[in-house]
């Protein structure tokens, strides 16, 4: 049985912890009534545990599900920008699928694969296509079944599922717009097997592409440098709040500088346009320090949203108690799946 839909639940889980959201409803105009954050790393959360830190938000009232708008960061997801030779090649299906596996080497049967405008975020209507730009995301049928099992073993309904990295990439854009930030941004969202990166234009994205290591391949330096026992003693150490890593940071992240520095400058070189921003998702609050090493690294300035002002924009207020000012940037993705982006900045839905 479903729980009526008379409030709004948002929810963006990542490996890192539960961002939710209860709110006046699913659509702006709206308010955010509370937030609430169950952290996940290093911590043992049973389904049972995870669903009274949500009946602390909502009340489910008997009922087994509570429906929710959902965004997700499943193993396996991708986001890739693509440049057909011309529009005509777009409106063939047989073209786009072959695009799929021959240059992402990506299998169409075992993965949800949606195809959005670069420009703008909006799905592609073969019908009537306007653009050769492309972005390709999406990710394994399997993974995407997993997270929504594992939300209705909360008591979560997810009503929308959505892949976050591309929601985020949607409020960033708007974000940009909204500010009046004329330049390209570095979008870079961190997890511990992978990373991806955007880079987002005026709106548009110019650049999207995988990083195809992550945190983990972070551990077994991190154990040599200190003398660790082994790279379980790197993971807690690096995660905890109780050693400060802005001096060694450098170090731990110079593969990860390396390369994004590599597409940057390619970026740059290719364009002519200087990157001067960089918007890091995801990340705990303790990983703050990775953030400004990569900002440090690269010369760039880090974006602070000012989420409230942005919530004003998108038509959606705070009650009285709810504080977002200390939030930072990893929350962007949860606000993002309170509005729709198509058309303005875009994000994609499972």
């Amino acid at each position: 049985m479903l729980k009526p839909k008379f409030k709004g639940l948002f929810i963006d889980i990542s490996e890192f912890s539960i961002l939710a959201a209860r709110t006046s409803s699913l659509n702006p105009p709206m308010v955010v009534e509370e937030i609430a954050e169950l952290p996940l790393q290093g911590a043992s959360n049973d389904s049972e545990s995870v669903r009274s830190f949500f009946e602390q938000l909502v009340d489910f009232k008997g009922n087994s599900f509570f429906v929710a708008h959902c965004g997700v960061y499943p193993e396996g997801r991708f986001v890739r920008y693509y440049e057909a030779e011309s529009t005509s090649k777009v409106k063939d299906p047989k073209f786009l699928s072959n695009i799929v596996q021959t240059e992402f080497n990506i299998d169409v049967d075992a993965n949800h694969v949606a195809i959005l405008d670069a420009r703008n975020g909006d799905d592609i209507d073969l019908a009537k296509v306007t653009t050769k730009r492309l972005v390709f995301c999406g990710g394994p049928k399997t993974k995407f079944q997993a997270e929504q099992g594992k939300l209705l073993n909360f008591g979560i309904y997810p009503e929308r599922l959505e892949l976050s990295t591309m929601t985020t990439i949607g409020g960033v854009s708007d974000y940009a717009k909204y500010m009046g930030v004329t330049g390209p941004i570095l979008s870079f969202e961190l997890t511990s097997e992978s990373a991806n990166i955007a880079i987002i234009n005026k709106g548009e994205v110019d650049v999207a592409r995988p990083v195809p290591f992550g945190l983990d391949s972070i551990y077994p330096l991190l154990q040599r440098e200190l003398g660790l026992k082994d790279e379980a003693s790197a993971k807690k150490l690096f995660f905890s709040n109780t050693f400060d890593f802005a001096e060694m940071g450098p170090k731990l992240l110079r593969r990860m500088t390396k390369e994004l520095q590599a597409i940057t400058g390619f970026y740059e070189v290719q364009t002519g346009q200087t990157i001067e921003h960089v918007f890091m998702s995801v990340l705990p609050k303790n990983l703050n320090w990775v953030a400004k090493t990569v900002s440090d690294t690269l010369g760039l300035e880090i974006v602070q949203v000012s989420i409230e002002s942005w919530l004003e924009h998108l038509d959606i207020r705070l009650a009285d108690g709810v504080e977002v000012l200390n939030l930072g940037s990893r929350w962007v993705g949860l606000f993002s799946l309170m509005s729709d982006f198509s058309g303005e900045g875009g994000k994609s839905g499972e």
